[in-house]
């Protein structure tokens, strides 16, 4: 019969990663940092791009209306 204790055991257990040195498991938090931070560049400069294209529309709507 098939038993769940040792999977159990496998997911308590902090060194169940094998063949990742000690100096390369801890380097996981910055590469999830450096990840995030693209991600929120991205989109930083996503909404600078929006904003510069809708002030040109502003821009466009407000000529059209004084014509």
């Amino acid at each position: 019969m098939f038993s769940v204790l040792p999977f159990f055991n496998i997911l308590n257990d902090s060194t169940a990663v094998k063949g990742v040195p000690e100096q390369m498991a801890g380097s996981d938090i910055y590469i999830v940092l450096i990840v995030t931070l693209i991600v929120w560049g991205g989109i930083f400069f996503y909404l600078l791009y929006l904003d510069s294209k809708l002030k040109s529309i502003k821009k466009k709507v407000e000529t059209f209306r004084r014509k």
